[in-house]
This record gives C-alpha cells, sequence and structure tokens, in this order.
C-alpha cells in the first residue's frame, strides 16, 4: 500500500509521522519587551554614573599613583647614594644597574605625569563639550520652535 506515493503522508505507517510546522515566528510580548528596553536604559543610566564616579574619584587615584612614583623615585636615589658612596671607596659599580635605575626613575616621572596630564585633560574636554552639546540644544529647540 505505501508503494504509490500520496501528498498527505499523514496516514502512512511508520514511527515517524511528519508532523505540520507550527509558526516559527515567536510571539512578542510587547510589555515584556517595553520592560527589557527600559531594564536595559536603567543598565545604560548605572554605569554612566559609574563613569562620573569615577571622573570624581580620579583626584584621589592620582594622588596614590603619584605616592608610588615618588617612593620609586626615592628608592632609586638612595641606590644612587649607596653607589656614590661605593665610588668614593673605589669598589665597583655596576654600570648596567644604575642605566637601569635611571631608566626605571625616568620612566616612572614620565608616566605620572602622563596619567596626571590625561585626567586632567579628560576632565577639561568634558566640561568643554558640555558647554557646546547645551548651545546646540539651544539652537535646534529655536530652529523646531520657528
Amino acid at each position: 500500500p505505501s508503494s504509490s506515493k500520496t501528498e498527505d503522508y499523514t496516514y502512512k505507517q511508520g514511527q515517524y509521522s511528519p508532523r505540520k510546522r507550527k509558526d516559527a515566528t515567536p510571539k512578542v510580548n510587547p510589555q515584556l519587551a517595553v520592560e527589557l528596553v527600559f531594564q536595559e536604559l536603567k543598565r545604560v543610566e548605572a554605569y554612566t554614573k559609574r563613569i562620573e564616579d569615577a571622573t570624581a574619584k580620579k583626584v584621589e587615584i592620582d594622588r596614590g599613583s603619584l605616592e608610588s612614583a615618588e617612593n620609586r623615585l626615592k628608592s632609586v636615589l638612595a641606590d644612587f647614594e649607596r653607589q656614590g658612596n661605593r665610588m668614593k671607596n673605589g669598589s665597583y659599580v655596576d654600570k648596567k644597574v644604575s642605566m637601569y635605575s635611571i631608566l626605571c626613575a625616568v620612566f616612572s616621572i614620565l608616566f605620572a605625569c602622563l596619567m596626571c596630564y590625561l585626567w586632567v585633560d579628560a576632565a577639561k574636554e568634558r566640561d568643554n563639550y558640555k558647554r557646546y552639546y547645551e548651545y546646540f540644544q539651544e539652537m535646534d529647540k529655536q530652529k523646531s520652535g520657528e
């Protein structure tokens, strides 16, 4: 009986009877969609607030990095003094170590200065852009008002 193929497979014997396909498009609950968007907005808001808090805290962070750089510099200077004393006593000075300590000191100072400059610059930039942003908002309002 199964030799003749027909269009309707539902009555065919066998374990696997092909089911009618359901509609593949998922049903979207509009309420849920709105809630999800709202949650996402809240997350973005929290994130921006965290960024603002971080920029507010940057001064303290800066102070910490400067202090660590200062401590490194002090240790390097102490190293220099020790090496100077050794030189006076005529003992051998390791040139490699002194070069590395000089490089270390220079880089730590440069790094501290760079970080300080970047933080301050970022704060200034934000304030500058805020002014322009408000100005353009005003212009936009005036244009739409006309």
